[in-house]
């Protein structure tokens, strides 16, 4: 099958008309309310003893999201996140990259909004999410190999938020690791900046510099280009912002 079959068939009984691309932007106040939900999710792990410097990748995740849907979002104990606000948060569900070819990317956790206002046909709702994909950063998982190549490359070439305009890398750190010293030089390696399409290397957001507590580092940003096709003639996909959240589980 070609990849302009696949793109049209990809959508089958969706009109074209019917949503645009790129979906709207989430905007900085929703990526800071995440954070602020993902910095407490720590903070009630440790209270709880859970064992944030020895558990696989896996078990820290799948901690995290019990705690945000469980505890966070039903409780409203962080402001603005809540059950009239979020749908339930999603650990490892099955999407489709950007042609449909994949159909079991598996995304860490998706957050998805209750937006107060009604916009027909404005999006595709299984897609409009922030999808954030986790990593551990330490002596045996690289910022470069494993960070950059088996994660942040995914919102690069489509296989996750392919619709959107912003994505987000989650950091398990341990071993001291930090952006400035690990991962602006491996994104900065010259086949790496062209992997990548890097247009711009992690800088602190301006909302957050200065303002890293609970172990976790300023939230940085990255933007990428994106050079693969939307579906029904939409045209080349738009460049990408990633935040990048990194948490000392140390």
């Amino acid at each position: 099958m070609s990849p302009s079959s696949q793109l049209e068939g990809f959508f089958t009984g969706v009109a074209p008309e019917r949503y645009r691309l790129p979906h709207r932007r989430l905007g900085l106040p929703v990526i800071l309310l995440i954070r602020r939900v993902l910095c407490r999710s720590f903070e009630v792990l440790r209270e709880r003893n859970f064992p944030l410097a020895t558990a696989k990748e896996d078990d820290v995740t799948a901690a995290l999201r019990s705690v945000i849907e469980n505890d966070l979002r039903q409780t409203g104990d962080v402001r603005g996140f809540n059950r009239s606000t979020y749908d339930a948060v999603i650990r490892q569900g099955e999407v489709a990259n950007y042609d449909g070819t994949r159909r079991a990317k598996t995304p860490d956790l998706c957050f998805k909004l209750r937006y107060d206002d009604f916009e027909p046909y404005f999006g595709l709702s299984e897609f409009d999410a922030l999808f954030v994909e986790c990593k551990p950063v330490d002596a045996e998982h690289s910022a470069s190999g494993h960070y950059c190549d088996k994660g942040l490359i995914r919102f690069v070439n489509g296989d996750y938020a392919w619709a959107m305009q912003e994505g987000m890398m989650l950091a398990y750190v341990r071993d001291g690791r930090t952006i400035a010293d690990q991962l602006i030089p491996a994104m900065n390696e010259p086949s790496r900046l062209a992997r990548l399409e890097t247009i711009q290397l992690p800088i602190p957001s301006v909302a957050s510099a200065g303002a890293a507590k609970n172990r976790t580092e300023a939230l940085h940003t990255s933007r990428h280009r994106r050079n693969f096709p939307w579906p029904d003639s939409k045209g080349i996909a738009c460049a990408i912002t990633v935040y990048h959240l990194w948490h000392d589980c140390g």
